[in-house]
């Protein structure tokens, strides 16, 4: 009896190995704690040892799983949070563009702001290639944005 326990602890853990679910793992665990009721429990028992630590573990990894995969969620777009310049914009959409890792990219502004070329931003979402962006309020020592016919006068 306490053989076929760790036959299918065995099974059952390098069935895990392949799939990569936890719930083999569960059963696998939950055939070891049979095996080794065995030891101390009547052999008539074992099966409900089995049958019931099988099912607290399989709730357990689901679980577990669950919030694994909850918390990895956000780690999945790495471009959010990164810096961008705003090259141009906006044009007749309200779309600007902006350079982000050596090329332009369309983007729309998230707040109802407005941006100036040269203004640096960080991206907040993004929908396929259409970047949401935030601009960084300027420091006190950067000039605010200037129109385009008053900046070439000052020089």
């Amino acid at each position: 009896m306490l053989l076929l326990y760790l036959i299918i602890a065995v099974v059952a853990g390098l069935a895990e190995l392949f799939t990569g679910t936890f719930y083999l793992a569960a059963v696998a665990i939950a055939a070891l704690i049979a095996l080794l009721a065995g030891f101390f429990l009547p052999h008539i028992t074992l099966h409900w040892v089995f049958l019931g630590s099988s099912v607290l573990l399989i709730i357990a990894s689901a679980w577990l799983r669950h919030r694994l995969a909850r918390k990895a969620s956000g780690v999945d777009d790495l471009d959010l949070g990164q810096a961008v310049e705003v090259l141009r914009g906006p044009d007749a959409q309200g779309r600007y563009r902006v350079r982000y890792r050596g090329s332009e990219w369309p983007a729309v502004l998230e707040e109802g702001n407005t941006a100036c070329p040269g203004a640096a931003a960080l991206i907040v979402a993004h929908e396929g290639n259409l970047l949401h962006i935030a601009v960084v309020p300027p420091s006190s020592r950067e000039s605010l944005c200037l129109p385009p016919s008053s900046a070439s006068s000052s020089s």
